[in-house]
């Protein structure tokens, strides 16, 4: 479905589920060589994103700021982050997103085309974790118990999925409460599955994406045993991906996309993501209640689009500890990460 902007020349194609079928242990470049968003393409680079909160950089730099960079940005909506990379690395999409886990690291192992650019959302473990109410009837008590966990050995934790960047979160956040993965039976459970299941006892935490713990704190269901800091930067947890390919093809738009990107990143760094006009593009894209998102502890991006290159290799360290790689030696996170455009777009 071709979604025609009233007043800007980009387009929203809805093509959710099209690369659904690819496996990334199989995908390979174009066979005919060439990569999407060729010189021809008229300055126009297409663009995976999810339809979350998270991916409200991308709709600022495409609905503020591709114009004043003179680009046109296509956005695909897709279902997964593996959807994206797996877009990605077969030239279907010029960039997309990706959430820091095994997809993102395998497929740089295996040699494809893909390697992330930049930061696209942060945030905090603090914002994610959450406790059941059955085991802390408040957020007092759930900070209590979190100081010592190892009462909770045996007991049950949730992610949302195997090798996302939340199941890290998890382990870092049982961690810091004295538990490691090996000391937790670790469900995998959706999102939305999870409210019910900390409600009835049937979990005893786990890792929420907003506004799902806002959600289970209002109607008691969990707790968040820790505030946000504000002394702290946040952890990276999504970046954007290029296909390198196409990149190295078309540096001037790849570049270009980048500009209007860190405008999008500073605009969001210094306003926030909960005025007005960011919680109406949420609404947009996403069909989410701007009150609901108002009332979640916000998203987070660096004006600088810069990462925490140790941070990055805590989750990869993370994620062969787990056993989600295929591969058994840590890649240096320098050869994953390529700032090329970043840096030479946060220059202009």
């Amino acid at each position: 479905m071709i979604h025609a902007m009233t007043t800007r020349s980009r387009r929203l194609l809805v093509a959710a589920g099209a690369a659904a079928a690819l496996a990334l242990t199989g995908c390979a470049a174009d066979p005919e060589g060439a990569a999407s968003g060729s010189e021809d393409d008229g300055g126009t680079i297409r663009v995976a994103y999810l339809a979350t909160g998270s991916s409200l950089p991308i709709f600022v730099a495409a609905e503020k700021y591709a114009d004043e960079v003179g680009i046109n940005v296509e956005l695909v909506e897709v279902t997964s982050g593996n959807e994206s990379i797996t877009g990605v690395a077969t030239a279907q999409y010029d960039a997309g997103f990706a959430g820091i886990g095994s997809a993102a690291y395998n497929a740089f192992d295996e040699g494809l085309p893909v390697r992330y650019v930049a930061p696209m959302h942060s945030g905090y473990i603090e914002d994610y974790f959450i406790i059941s109410s059955k085991l802390a009837g408040s957020s007092e008590e759930a900070a209590k118990l979190a100081e010592d966990m190892s009462q909770l050995e045996g007991e049950t934790f949730a992610a949302n999925a195997p090798g996302v960047v939340t199941e890290a979160l998890l382990g870092f956040a049982l961690e810091r409460g004295g538990l490691s993965m090996d000391e937790v039976a670790l469900e995998h459970i959706p999102f939305p599955d999870q409210v019910p299941a900390l409600a009835n006892g049937g979990i005893a935490g786990g890792i929420l994406s907003e506004p799902f713990p806002t959600q289970a704190e209002q109607n008691g269901s969990a707790y968040r045993p820790w505030e946000t800091p504000t002394d702290e930067p946040p952890m990276p947890f999504t970046g954007i991906i290029y296909n390198t390919d196409w990149a190295e093809q078309n540096q001037q738009l790849a570049e270009d996309f980048m500009r209007a990107y860190a405008m999008a990143a500073e605009d969001l760094a210094e306003n926030g993501w909960d005025s007005e006009e960011m919680l109406a593009l949420v609404e947009e894209y996403t069909g989410a209640d701007p009150k609901i998102v108002a009332a979640s502890r916000q998203h987070h991006i660096l004006a600088d689009l810069s990462v925490d290159l140790d941070v990055l290799l805590r989750y990869q360290e993370f994620f062969m500890k787990q056993g989600s790689l295929n591969y058994d030696q840590i890649i240096p996170e320098e050869e994953i990460w390529d700032f090329t455009w970043r840096d030479a777009a946060l220059k202009k």
